[in-house]
């Protein structure tokens, strides 16, 4: 594919615009594209497509750039849409975290599973599809990339009732990175990569290392016995993504037999770190997501852009201190061939082999795999099968998603209650309705309308007497 067009939905999204106008200014394949910029927010927008284009005047790509404020225009003549858009991230992840831990709901992130992954696919996953539609329309060949979290729920959804061709990321397993982090951890020596067999899969942000062999030999108790080491002694470092990782890691991998690959939002997915148990884990209960902290870098990321834009920084600075992006790799691999593999969000079938590369989960079942890519999409390779307890909890995570994605698409809070109800962090169906109607008060003008056909249970006097059956109403 020559002079390919890339247009990113969400151009204001830094912690993807700048590395994506980086990839698209220095790597060979990209060289001539069109690198198209789509941002509601002017003022993002007009400081994005100002930092894309001194991009491209100061490294000769040749990359052409355009700017515009609807996606419908921009969408013609795409080969990638990639979406990296977010209503107001952190302030609604604030809430969505502060109103859950009133009711007992711990978040160290929020924008994946519990009230916080619910709420925020319930904002976002309309656009998308509406989005997804138009460019079934208006360039039906290109695929759609998305970016958006919470990323399984937003790819079933997109896989469920739209006829595009997507996938999903998420950056925490760059290869060969990833790869290389657990050899560093080990010791050994990173020429020894082509005989490091790593079989990783899961939900997106509960994704376990279910195989590893070096040379043959198996190495999953020398990686436990790593992250052993570094729990000794550990500090609460302070950052709620970050605390513990090392104990919870070893800890989950004592339990499931298999090593968690994304900590910090794997302890969000399981009610073991909440603080509600009898017994208490020997760690402090999860922190809630630092609201602050992301405010905080969002401002200084912006700084970085106004300063190379306004020449208080030298072009020079800009392609020497960033680097491609997990997505703008993907897409580059998809246009040159270069026989690379990336950990990618689809459906578990059409496996390189043959068959399901996850034997015992369903061939819909939206999960994080290694996959081979073309310029036919992502292939993914072998894994193997969940051990028990562990395969359970992944099939209650993907029923939770799937109840998501379509309570927001019929716009109901009754399939919303089931959805929340039977999320592992929620521990009565009180609590999913408390919570449901809390969220839709102070966040009605990004949720619209919805029907509300819950039922509840009239207790007389306020309980139940002894022999009655509590009154329907």
């Amino acid at each position: 594919m020559s002079s390919p067009k890339i247009t990113i939905i969400g151009a204001g999204s830094l912690f993807f615009g700048r590395q994506a106008i980086w990839a698209l200014n220095n790597l060979e394949g990209f060289r001539g594209a069109t690198l198209c910029l789509v941002d509601t927010d002017p003022t993002h927008l007009r400081a994005m497509t100002q930092l894309a284009e001194k991009a491209a005047a100061s490294s000769g790509s040749g990359v052409n750039v355009e700017s515009y404020a609807r996606f419908q225009d921009a969408l013609p003549g795409s080969d990638f849409v990639v979406l990296s858009f977010s209503r107001s991230n952190a302030h609604y992840r604030r809430i969505d975290c502060e109103v859950s831990a009133r009711y007992g709901i711990r978040m160290c992130s929020g924008d994946t599973i519990g009230p916080g992954g619910v709420f925020r696919a319930a904002r976002e996953l309309p656009l998308i599809l509406e989005i997804c539609h138009e460019v079934e329309r208006s360039a039906p060949e290109a695929w759609v990339v998305n970016y958006v979290n919470p990323s399984s729920v937003m790819g079933i959804g997109v896989m469920r009732h739209s006829k595009v061709n997507a996938f999903a990321l998420c950056d925490s397993h760059h290869m060969p990175r990833k790869k290389e982090s657990y050899l560093k951890m080990i010791g050994e020596s990173l020429d020894r990569m082509p005989e490091f067999d790593m079989r990783i899969a899961g939900v997106n942000h509960f994704t376990w290392m279910l195989k590893a062999e070096l040379g043959g030999t198996d190495i999953l108790p020398r990686i436990r016995d790593a992250f052993a080491e570094r729990a000794l002694g550990e500090k609460d470092q302070g950052y709620s993504k970050g605390r513990f990782n090392n104990y919870i890691t070893t800890q989950l991998t004592d339990l499931f037999g298999a090593i968690p690959t994304c900590t910090g939002h794997t302890k969000e997915y399981l009610p073991f770190y909440q603080g509600h148990a009898a017994v208490q884990e020997l760690i402090a209960p999860l922190a809630v997501f630092d609201s602050d902290e992301r405010d905080e870098r969002t401002a200084s990321m912006w700084s970085d852009v106004n300063a190379f834009n306004a020449g208080e920084k030298p072009m020079e600075e800009f392609h020497q201190s960033l680097k491609s992006d997990h997505a703008t790799d993907i897409i580059h691999t998809m246009l040159v061939e270069d026989g690379r593999t990336y950990f990618i969000n689809r459906s578990n079938e059409d496996c390189i082999e043959g068959g399901k590369p996850v034997g015992n989960l369903p061939e819909k079942a939206f999960l994080e795999m290694e996959c081979r890519l073309d310029g036919q999409g992502p292939r993914p390779l072998p894994v193997g099968d969940f051990p028990f307890g562990l395969r359970a909890q992944q099939m209650l995570i993907l029923d939770v998603h799937e109840l998501t994605v379509e309570a927001i698409v019929r716009r109901d809070k009754a399939l919303l209650t089931r959805a929340l109800a039977m999320d592992p962090l929620v521990n009565s169906i009180a609590t999913a309705n408390a919570v449901i109607d809390d969220l839709f008060q102070v966040e009605a003008e990004a949720l619209g309308e919805w029907k509300d056909g819950r039922r509840g249970i009239a207790l007389t006097g306020g309980k139940s007497e002894a022999g009655a059956a509590p009154q329907l109403y």
